[in-house]
């Protein structure tokens, strides 16, 4: 997480830019969401199945200057709009069949656990830095009812529903959450906030048509004895 947002430091992000989101539930995406939010910046958190021309809307809208998309197929409908954004970089999940101008995610990632412990202490002074009130994220509705709106939550929103909503589950370390519910969404967020918040493991299960295959897997391996599956 320190490794990519060293990465958009030095592409120039700053506190209240906007980073987007277009992916379907994975490791890397909350990566990227905790990279952004701790350097200050707002992520735009964006459904994956949306089409070209409803992207360039949210692009435009939002102001954003990255997106990270998930797969080859997400990064086309960047390239049809990109033109008309204020897109500088695009940062694409998969390493396979990667276009010239987007950057590998895994290429961000290198040597990064090699650091361990160790403090860095301007990233550190910049999540003390951040107030309660200072925006976290822009998530747009998804439509049905009109014209999208871009909901504005902050920090101080999220840490709150996360830690007080789930306080009397007695969620721990023994417990784990599959995360299937769209990421772009708040309700799946805030539970998977939750659970690293109180030490519990997450299983990412990317499409919910696998949400059966994810949790036989789940169960055997992920855990020594009998896990409390959520």
């Amino acid at each position: 997480m320190r490794a990519l947002a060293k990465t958009f430091l030095d592409w120039g992000i700053q506190r209240g830019d906007r980073i987007g989101l277009l992916s379907e539930n994975r490791w890397e995406w909350a990566i990227t969401d905790f990279a952004t939010l701790a350097i200050g910046a707002v992520d735009v958190p964006i459904y994956p199945t949306l089409i070209a021309d409803q992207l360039g809307e949210l692009m435009r809208d939002s102001g954003c200057r990255v997106i990270v998309v998930s797969t080859r197929a997400q990064y086309d409908k960047v390239a049809a709009i990109r033109s008309n954004t204020a897109l500088e970089h695009v940062v694409m999940m998969d390493s396979a069949n990667t276009p010239a101008d987007a950057v590998v995610f895994s290429t961000l990632m290198r040597r990064a656990d090699e650091r361990g412990a160790e403090r860095d202490d301007m990233f550190d002074s910049l999540v003390r830095s951040i107030q309660p009130s200072d925006l976290a994220t822009l998530i747009y509705t998804s439509g049905t009812t009109g014209e999208r709106k871009g909901v504005m939550l902050t920090h101080g929103n999220i840490a709150t529903n996360s830690s007080v909503a789930t306080r009397e589950f007695g969620f721990g370390p023994d417990d784990c959450c599959i995360s299937f519910l769209p990421l772009s969404h708040i309700t799946a967020r805030a539970l998977d906030y939750a659970m690293f918040f109180y030490g519990a493991q997450i299983a990412y299960c990317p499409q919910f048509d696998k949400l059966p295959a994810t949790m036989k897997q789940v169960r055997p391996t992920v855990f020594v004895g009998v896990p409390r599956v959520y």
